[in-house]
């Protein structure tokens, strides 16, 4: 029977980023891929956030230079009624402060790519490494010694024992299942179905740029993902009691839009091919670890809880795995207590401040645009607040202009009340999450246009503010980290 240091199941982004890892750290790794090469198994696409050039900028400089790469700056946002017209569309970008974010040239710079690129790419990063690739092969079970994961099987028969098993099989992951983790997901597992479509390069360039689109309204919301010379349209929802449509309908709903077919019409969309995936969408990750045994990606959850990206979340927890794998080998245990490292070393990341707010992120959505019954009662209070924005009021005609302004925040005003329960149980939650720097900015900003506050010292102003909102009182403390979260439930 063969042994290694390390073996890796899967060959996707978090795979192939432990086996590197791994690897770079002199242990001997193997990694399995189910099908005949990385990629093979999974046609869609993927965008890749600002984030990517900070944390891994060698595999975005790579990105760039893919076949399938389309930059993107911007999303546009759709907004669609229950008779499917487009009432809204507004692009979503940063100011010019936001470019010196990450290093003055990236700052809101993302890029699309096809997995078809971009996994063989990262596999190629492992192997040249010094791991060892095998292909065309499925990990179906596990070694199990004194109650630790020992090794893995295949379905051919073979059995790999090793010191540590780093799984980055998926959502549905056979390890977590064979090794006795969960069995299945608890209320985070959804179902995506998308529509892959070609498209006329030039067309694409004139009519959607560097752009990605997204399809909220009377529907469970929809990405859109742009590439060179095609794209793919996906929409999905989680797998519970409200789960009432085959997954195919929710896309062909988009599909229908005149919205859409005119702009499928104008890029010369074809579409050419049907997918679907589940994913895990978690307020917070389940258990990550075991004796032996440590999950990546989607095998553990990882997806972020705001909009279900899932690739540096892999990149990231793959890292994070293969540097405790090295660390846990090198002091020659395995155990579950000596594991709980890679929580202590994922939590410590981006990707553990993503999952702190993964209750308010999920709750939001699932209350909202995942909600098409809900999204058409918020339907016309979304539209009264585009129009209070001031290029809406200069081009609103229909009075004068100062009466018109009047008139929809009188609107927004009589629609305010009915969402007062919504905003408290699903606005309010997130903003503990705002610096303690900022919250004494904009109290400072407040004071000197409130008169029974403006001769107050800034000292006995906070403390006025602290006994109002005893919730705030220790982020106003001037000892107090600025940008530690606020506690849950402040400012409700």
């Amino acid at each position: 029977m063969e042994k290694w240091d390390v073996v890796v199941v899967g060959g996707g982004p978090g795979g192939s980023y432990a086996a590197k890892t791994t690897a770079e750290q002199g242990l001997k790794t193997v990694f399995f891929e189910r099908g005949r090469k990385p990629g093979e198994k999974n046609s869609s696409g993927c965008g890749l956030g600002q984030r990517y050039w900070r944390d891994f900028p060698d595999v975005m400089e790579a990105v760039t230079k893919m076949p399938s790469f389309r930059k993107c700056e911007m999303v546009y946002i759709n907004l669609i009624d229950e008779d499917g017209r487009l009432r809204y569309r507004s692009g979503t970008n940063g100011s010019d402060l936001c470019a010196a974010r990450i290093d003055g040239n990236h700052g809101m710079d993302g890029a699309n790519v096809y997995r078809k690129d971009l996994d063989p790419y990262l596999a190629g990063l492992a192997t040249d490494a010094g791991a060892e690739l095998r292909t065309s092969v499925l990990v179906n079970d596990v070694i199990m010694e004194d109650g630790r994961v020992a090794g893995v099987k295949t379905d051919k028969g073979d059995s790999i024992q090793a010191d540590l098993v780093i799984a980055a099989d998926g959502a549905i992951s056979t390890m977590a299942k064979k090794s006795g983790m969960r069995n299945r997901w608890e209320g985070g597992n959804t179902l995506c179905a998308q529509l892959d479509f070609s498209c006329d390069e030039q067309k694409m360039d004139d009519v959607l740029g560097k752009s990605n689109w997204v399809w909220f309204g009377a529907l469970a919301g929809a990405y859109q993902v742009n590439f060179r010379d095609g794209f793919h349209l996906g929409c999905g929802t989680w797998l519970d009691e409200n789960w009432d449509t085959d997954a195919i309908e929710l896309v062909r709903r988009v599909t229908r839009f005149p919205a859409f077919q005119a702009m499928c019409r104008a890029v010369d969309a074809k579409p050419r091919e049907y997918q679907a995936h589940t994913l895990p969408w978690l307020r917070k990750p389940p258990k990550t670890h075991m004796a032996g045994m440590m999950l990546v990606g989607d095998a553990a959850g990882f997806p972020c809880p705001l909009e279900g990206e899932g690739i540096w979340h892999a990149l990231m927890s793959g890292r994070a795995a293969a540097e405790t794998a090295a660390w846990a080998l090198s002091k020659g245990d395995v155990s579950e207590r000596a594991l709980d490292e890679y929580d202590k070393r994922w939590k410590a990341t981006d990707l553990g401040k993503e999952h702190e707010f993964g209750q308010e992120f999920v709750d939001l959505w699932y209350n909202s645009i995942f909600d098409p019954d809900s999204m058409v009662e918020q339907m016309q209070l979304l539209l009264e607040f585009s129009m209070l924005h001031p290029f809406s009021i200069v081009f609103d005609w229909s009075d004068a202009h100062m009466d018109c302004f009047n008139q929809h925040l009188d609107h927004l005003l009589e629609l305010a009340p009915q969402f007062s329960d919504f905003g408290s149980k699903f606005i309010a939650p997130m903003a503990r999450g705002i610096w303690p720097s900022n919250v004494k900015r904009i109290l400072s900003l407040v004071k000197p246009r409130v008169p029974i506050l403006r001769n107050l010292s800034d000292e006995a102003f906070f403390k006025v503010v602290s006994k109002l909102s005893k919730g705030l009182a220790p982020f106003l403390n001037p000892a107090a980290k600025q940008d530690a979260p606020l506690p849950r439930g402040s400012l409700k």
